[in-house]
């Protein structure tokens, strides 16, 4: 509904009585629990009972000094005008955000308060969370409705996700982050399967991305949405305690073609039971939750065991303190567990385990003298310190790790067993496999004594932002006197390097730093790697089998193949993109599939401003799906394509 910006007028500030009208309509409209203790009608004053209270929960939902506005915008394909109310207010620790809408006239008013991303964010449990995979989550933040073929979790759904019911959807790989909002079409809790069945389950409203996210009133762009949430994983488990298993990645039950990645949002494909198939492979025994759980902790012992082989010299063994709970998950856990197959990933998830969430298996690491953690503003866990020394970790006797291609392929939903791989009509590029790496080199400014001082040339003067991290990390701990503050460490005291060498620009930040004689850990990282004369940029493009050392990082930016849609001669709409040389892609053998797939002419001549030999491909029409697939096909990520639509009428 908000894929197009709305007309927001002047904030009006609401008063205090208002506000708190607001809040109880909300409270009575979502059915949320007050405590006994505490009468509907009053606000108590002075309570010293942490537990929530009328007027802490009527904060929560609707801050103090919110405002609202009314808005005016487009919705459906006939553009019939839309008009309703936002509310905009400020959580505690974040930014001024729309919080609450309100559709009064136009298609779909119902009058209803519905909740933005930011209030889902800061209220766990609001309403029901659904899920659905990330290639699906993707076609919903661009303003399709969820199928109920796209439904992710089995039977039985949330209780509450009746017809005409509110609910948030969660992609599987941040379950606990809520990143859609919408409304029931059909009664979601009722469903027996998945399997088969077609037609429109959530109607979208709102979404992470759509302007009603990025609307700011100081013009900040939107907030991206956090690795994980607590409260959020935890409705299924109080309504159900058989329920404990992660949210399957592999969802049979969308029935999507290879050559139409849509049609679990748009259409889902009429599939026959009966249709014979190959013989299964055969079903691996799952584990038990303690064998899961012994596997979880045996997997963090072997992270820290490697990082003191790797690194033994190193400040900390190489790991950045403090650790946020993706990190944990992403890069110490998951790469050493025992996962040899994509069955294999299904069963050692985190809710498989007995902690059912990243947040309790911290608890449990420091209960064990593992790590020393700390809540942090009432929201994820850190991990502040980690005990290298223990005996359990120096005695660890190291098991057989899976190799890395077996842990990214376990990740992917596996293939059908007749699915027939795509031909490549003769391209080399369909089917490589590319990784684009930002590097920086250091300059003479910060050699030798933050980096050691190399030749240009050599592959090892080319640090990743986490080695350089890890670098200004073992300057900041050697420093004699100490200039890390014993009571917080990410503040760092300038010594007369940091103060005569970083921060020597005449911008009153600098001049506010200098003055202060103080600076963030993470504020002085990036000014190291964003000023030009401490750290150059470079990239590498690394192809399968690739290094670094097997190929030279070039100077610039890393690159992006740039995908234009103009209008040509009234309304005929052309689609050009440029730049694909650098990634290996042969412009001539892309038009042909393009012709093909689009069945639209297509043209190649030299790219405008671009270096001689940069080509650049015309197809008729505007073919952006089409080029994103072929792209994706040769080894692209979304991230490395650009697209500008100039098309759009100028306001």
């Amino acid at each position: 509904m908000f894929k197009k910006k709305p007309t927001i007028k002047n904030l009006s500030p609401l008063r205090s009585s208002d506000r708190r009208k607001i809040a109880d309509q909300i409270i009575s409209d979502y059915k949320i629990e007050i405590p006994s203790n505490t009468p509907a009608g009053e606000d108590p004053a002075g309570a010293s009972n942490p537990a929530p209270n009328l007027t802490s929960i009527r904060n929560a939902l609707l801050p103090d000094n919110s405002q609202s506005a009314r808005f005016t915008t487009t919705a459906g394909p006939k553009l019939r005008e839309v008009q309703g109310t936002v509310y905009v207010g400020t959580h505690p620790g974040g930014e001024e955000r729309i919080l609450w809408f309100k559709l009064e006239h136009g298609p779909g008013a119902d009058g209803r308060l519905y909740p933005t991303v930011y209030t889902l964010w800061n209220n766990p449990n609001l309403v029901s969370l659904l899920y659905t995979p990330e290639m699906v989550m993707r076609k919903l933040q661009s303003g399709a409705d969820l199928m109920t073929p796209g439904l992710a979790n089995e039977p039985p759904f949330p209780k509450r996700a009746v017809q005409g019911a509110v609910v948030a959807v969660a992609g599987l790989d941040r379950y606990t982050v809520p990143l859609f909002v919408g409304v029931c079409e059909i009664d979601v809790s009722a469903l027996g399967e998945v399997q088969g069945t077609k037609g429109h389950a959530v109607r979208g409203l709102h979404w992470e991305g759509d302007e009603l996210w990025a609307w700011s009133s100081s013009s900040r762009p939107g907030q991206p949405a956090p690795e994980y949430l607590a409260g959020w994983d935890e409705e299924e488990l109080e309504e159900e305690d058989e329920e404990v298993g992660e949210i399957e990645e592999g969802v049979d039950e969308l029935a999507l073609g290879e050559e139409s990645p849509q049609a679990a949002v748009e259409e889902p494909l009429d599939e026959s039971p009966d249709e014979p198939t190959e013989e299964p492979a055969p079903v691996e025994k799952e584990p038990s939750m303690k064998e899961i759980d012994e596997a979880f902790v045996k997997a963090f012992i072997y992270s820290l065991y490697k990082l003191k082989q790797d690194n033994p010299s190193a400040p900390n063994h190489g790991l950045s303190l403090p650790v946020q709970p993706s990190f944990l998950i992403s890069n110490m856990i998951t790469p050493h567990l025992p996962i040899y197959s994509a069955q294999q990933a299904q069963f050692y998830q985190i809710k498989k385990t007995s902690w059912k969430n990243v947040k309790k298996f911290i608890k449990y690491l420091d209960k064990q003298q593992f790590v020393k953690s700390k809540d942090r503003s009432g929201q994820e866990t850190i991990i502040l310190d980690v005990d290298f020394n223990d005996t359990r970790v120096e005695q660890f006797v190291p098991y057989k790790l899976p190799s890395k291609n077996a842990i990214e392929n376990a990740k992917k939903p596996a293939a059908s067993a007749n699915t027939k791989p795509a031909a490549t009509g003769g391209d080399p590029a369909v089917g490589q496999t590319l990784n684009v790496q930002t590097l920086y080199r250091p300059t003479q400014k910060v050699t030798p004594t933050i980096f050691p001082a190399l030749s240009s040339s050599d592959p090892k003067n080319y640090y990743k932002y986490s080695d350089v991290s890890n670098r200004l990390d073992q300057y900041l701990q050697s420093q004699d006197p100490p200039i890390i503050d014993k009571q917080n460490r990410r503040i760092i005291s300038l010594n007369p390097f940091l103060a005569n060498t970083i921060f020597t620009t005449k911008s009153s930040e600098d001049r506010t730093t200098t003055a202060r004689g103080k600076t963030t850990r993470d504020g002085l990282l990036k000014r190291i790697v964003e000023d030009h004369s401490l750290m150059t940029a470079h990239y590498a493009i690394l192809r399968a089998g690739q290094a670094l050392s097997d190929v030279k990082p070039k100077p610039g930016a890393a690159p992006k193949i740039t995908v234009i849609l103009e209008r040509r001669t009234g309304s005929k709409t052309v689609t050009k993109v440029s730049n694909l040389e650098v990634f290996g892609i042969i412009p001539s053998l892309l038009a042909e599939e393009l012709q093909k797939k689009c069945a639209s002419s297509t043209s190649i001549a030299q790219a405008n401003g671009a270096p001689r030999g940069v080509m650049e491909v015309l197809v008729q029409g505007d073919q952006r799906k089409a080029l994103e697939t072929a792209l994706l096909r040769r080894g692209l990520k979304t991230q490395w394509i650009d697209v500008v639509d100039k098309t759009k009428k100028k306001k």
